[in-house]
């Protein structure tokens, strides 16, 4: 069974998260909070790709002022990335984000919590409690040990909150290693029902965090655990949100556009099947498709008339030449010169 179909439906700002909505996508600003022009360039950024949810670090008293600014030229909710300072918290609700996230490894006092709690129950904002592996300051001997630390932090936090009457609530529990990950995940999706934001933290350089976050975020939501994703990578967040987007499509959770299956190549390939395929998704970008179809573009006869088939519309090739198919159909023939123009011509006239 589908955990999100039992999951509390809660909200950031109007973006309802949990129940049977959609799995969201959430970014992260990365500009420095001084450079203003960046951050709304950035915030712009990450609206335009796709992201649902931005959130904000909030540093110091300034920073909160950050909310009016950021939306005057976006429209998504802003969550006020809240440690340390359980002050900083009740100005960002104050201040006018959507939602919160506390760190309970750093934001513990019962009472300063409770504090917080009323402030956001005051204004209806959200809150989200976020525990990261990196909080404690301690080594543990197995994932299992780390993971099970973080659900019973999280648990005791979510009774807090609960004591004041808040239950706009969100729980994220990120190791820096996908086990610990998974594993607090899957036991905290047995203890309560309160939406999961899902994220593997500090992943390292881009290929490495690619991987985690793929491996991570793909398997808990394969058994239907997780409400929202966010995808950390040490790189501009833009990748974050086009990881995650590509995450989601891969499942087949969410569509956003057309999905390109093309093969890996080897030596029975007679064509620089890469460059065709760059050049048929710049192509794809300059007609501004954007319909969800599977496009296959393979290189041999191998397996790919069967891709082609397979796919809404698709090109296999053989000796320098190619068949394109819209599905068991053959449409015309066509070279390594002409097909990329010659599909998306095909994929005018079939999906106008």
């Amino acid at each position: 069974m589908d955990k999100r179909l039992k999951t509390r439906v809660v909200k950031i700002g109007n973006l309802k998260i949990g129940g049977k909505h959609p799995v969201r996508i959430k970014g992260m600003l990365k500009s420095p909070a001084r450079d203003t022009r960046s951050l709304i360039r950035e915030a712009k950024r990450l609206e335009k790709e796709g992201a649902e949810a931005i959130r904000v670090a909030v540093r110091q008293k300034q920073d909160a002022k950050l909310s009016a600014l950021l939306k005057k030229h976006v429209s998504i909710p802003l969550v006020g990335d809240i440690h340390f300072h359980p002050q900083l918290a009740r100005l960002a609700i104050a201040a006018g984000f959507d939602g919160i996230r506390l760190n309970p490894l750093n934001i513990s006092r019962k009472e300063e919590v409770r504090k917080i709690a009323r402030a956001a129950q005051q204004r209806g904002v959200s809150i989200r409690v976020g525990v990261n592996s990196g909080g404690f300051r301690k080594k543990f001997s197995a994932p299992l040990d780390l993971a099970r630390e973080m659900v019973k932090v999280a648990l005791g936090y979510l009774r807090t909150l609960e004591q004041e009457g808040l239950f706009d609530i969100m729980v994220s529990l990120k190791g820096s290693d996908v086990l610990s990950t998974l594993i607090a995940n899957r036991l905290l999706a047995k203890k309560c029902n309160y939406p999961l934001h899902l994220g593997v933290t500090a992943t390292g350089p881009f290929l490495e965090g690619l991987v985690k976050s793929s491996v991570g975020l793909g398997s808990l939501l394969s058994e239907g655990i997780g409400n929202v994703i966010r995808v950390s990578l040490t790189a501009p967040s833009f990748w974050e949100i086009r990881a995650a987007r590509h995450i989601l499509q891969a499942l087949d959770i969410r569509r956003f556009g057309p999905e390109i299956i093309s093969c890996p190549t080897c030596s029975r390939c007679e064509v620089d099947l890469a460059s065709i395929v760059d050049k048929f998704k710049k192509g794809l970008q300059e007609k501004k498709f954007t319909a969800p179809r599977r496009i296959a573009i393979m290189g041999c006869v191998v397996n790919g008339p069967g891709e082609a088939c397979q796919a809404d519309i698709g090109a296999a090739f053989g000796k320098r030449k190619a068949v394109i198919f819209k599905q068991d159909k053959v449409l015309r023939q066509s070279c390594e010169k002409e097909i990329v123009g010659d599909l998306i011509s095909e994929l005018d006239n079939c999906f106008k």
